[in-house]
């Protein structure tokens, strides 16, 4: 009996895995919003830029994001969901990203969010160097 409870601890230790990288440096890069072609860069430390053009010229808009590996909180340091938290369920695809609202006070946000989101790939993203991304060159394409 021993055994056997030592044989499934084992096995039970051995299934799970260290990807090497964090729920926010998984989603870092910059990404654009299939609804208007806004942006939002997100770096590794947790913060994030969303950057958009509207009649007045440009707009950026700082704040901080919170990840697990299937959920994300939001927050704005300044505009018009400035203080404001939301809270979304996301599912990432290689480099489309499709979110489900949990919670969010922001009309603008929480509308914008309904939409994909595409990553423009980075080599420096540890989920690329980690191989979840093959590319196929023009090169490999022709063979």
């Amino acid at each position: 009996m021993r055994c056997l409870l030592l044989t499934i601890s084992i096995l039970c230790v051995g299934c799970t895995s260290d990807p090497g990288f964090t729920p926010a440096q998984r989603l870092a890069g910059e990404w654009t919003s299939s609804m208007d072609g806004a942006r939002v860069t997100m770096s590794s430390d947790g913060t994030w830029i969303y950057a958009s053009i509207d009649e007045n010229g440009n707009i950026a808009h700082p704040g901080t994001f919170e990840a697990t590996w299937d959920t994300i909180t939001l927050r704005s340091d300044n505009g018009p969901c400035r203080g404001m938290e939301g809270r979304y369920e996301y599912d990432l695809s290689m480099d489309t990203i499709l979110f489900t609202l949990a919670h969010d006070e922001c009309d603008g946000r929480r509308l914008r969010m309904d939409y994909a989101w595409t990553r423009a790939m980075s080599p420096n993203i540890p989920a690329v160097k980690a191989g979840t991304l093959e590319a196929i060159t023009e090169e490999q394409e022709s063979e």
